[in-house]
């Protein structure tokens, strides 16, 4: 999706953002920032190895219309040539200083930066960093003065991940520009993504995978079964082999598949009814499996069945028809208890 092979840094500032709740003042940019080679190319390793390592593609929203956005309104000016590289870095930390009125909102060294020769889907493109650095980090270290903030990278030294950045590429601008964004400190989430960015999912299929495994899982959870956690994870198994199995998916394929084999058709439709809505979520009736998404959203469906009497029973998703064929679920009448049934050949 995105390749920084040949990318390079052509311009970048530095600043000090303080907190608007503590009526702490902001540090601007007078300049753009001198960096050597190797200074540049450990910045860009820092911070695209941070972008690079988020999958989610979204894009500058607002409810009302794209210019009301003001971080994609700077970002357009910018790549229309309408506005200096400088002015543009003090505009971007003016509005991240007007949202930071929260109390756990840290203050910190802000880099703005021009990227060159980026490759989005094969296109070659300019990109804007915005990467804000609110703990210490051990081996970048600041300079701060009344007129302006420098900055000393040690030696040999990989650095670490970044708190917060995104990547604004110059692609796709009547639909918000395609983003990339990481926040790596959970204590604020809304403020850097939603209400910094404004920031919307894109809806393509990678979007598509991810909230039709969250719906299904969902569904699962509070309507299948619910007191039969081996039934529950019987259906969710039997949906990654779906996915697994499938390249693309559409309503036939999920209901012959996965829906009919339990008898849940009806009730499957209507709650995915109930959940676009209360989720704010478009689900299309046929879409290509993202794979990348896939694999992501796997890891977060859960294999044990937890039991009361402090017992986990943990599956193999990928195995699920040995799991079935070697496991019993059953009720003992003079215990009042409900119990498993295990076959092995020998312990592991």
């Amino acid at each position: 999706m995105l390749n920084t092979k040949r990318t390079f840094i052509e311009k970048v500032t530095l600043q000090k953002v303080g907190s608007k709740l503590r009526e702490e003042i902001n540090v601007l940019a007078k300049q753009e920032q001198a960096i050597s080679e190797a200074e540049e190319k450990a910045l860009k390793s820092l911070f695209l190895s941070s972008i690079k390592a988020t999958q989610e593609l979204q894009q500058f929203g607002h409810h009302i219309g794209l210019e009301y956005n003001t971080v994609y309104d700077l970002c357009n000016k910018y790549f229309e040539g309408l506005q200096d590289f400088v002015p543009f870095s003090n505009a971007i930390i003016q509005h991240l200083y007007e949202n930071s009125n929260h109390p756990q909102i840290k203050t910190g060294e802000l880099f703005v930066v021009e990227f060159h020769d980026l490759e989005f889907n094969d296109i070659k493109c300019k990109g804007i960093g915005i990467f804000k650095i609110e703990n210490k980090m051990e081996y970048l270290n600041f300079n701060h003065r009344a007129d302006g903030v420098d900055f000393i990278i040690e030696k040999g030294v990989k650095l670490q991940k970044i708190d917060k950045g995104c990547l604004v590429l110059n692609s796709e601008k009547d639909t918000g520009f395609r983003v990339l964004s990481v926040d790596n400190n959970s204590y604020d989430a809304a403020y850097w993504k939603q209400s910094f960015l404004g920031l919307d999912e894109v809806k393509n299929d990678s979007y598509q995978t991810k909230h039709y495994l969250n719906l299904i899982k969902d569904f699962s959870a509070n309507l299948l079964e619910e007191n039969d956690s081996y039934a529950q994870k019987d259906f969710l198994n039997q949906t990654i082999r779906v996915f697994n199995e499938n390249e693309f998916i559409n309503k036939e394929i999920i209901e012959e598949e996965l829906l009919a084999p339990f008898e849940v058709s009806d009730k499957f439709e209507e709650y995915k009814e109930n959940y676009k809505v209360a989720n704010q979520v478009e689900l299309e009736e046929s879409f290509n499996i993202e794979q990348a998404t896939l694999k992501k959203e796997k890891k977060k469906i859960k294999s044990e069945i937890l039991l009361d009497t402090r017992i986990q029973i943990k599956i193999d998703v990928d195995e699920i028809d040995t799991v079935k064929d070697n496991m019993e679920r059953g009720y003992d009448e003079e215990k009042k208890m409900h119990f498993y049934k295990v076959y092995f050949n020998e312990e592991l």
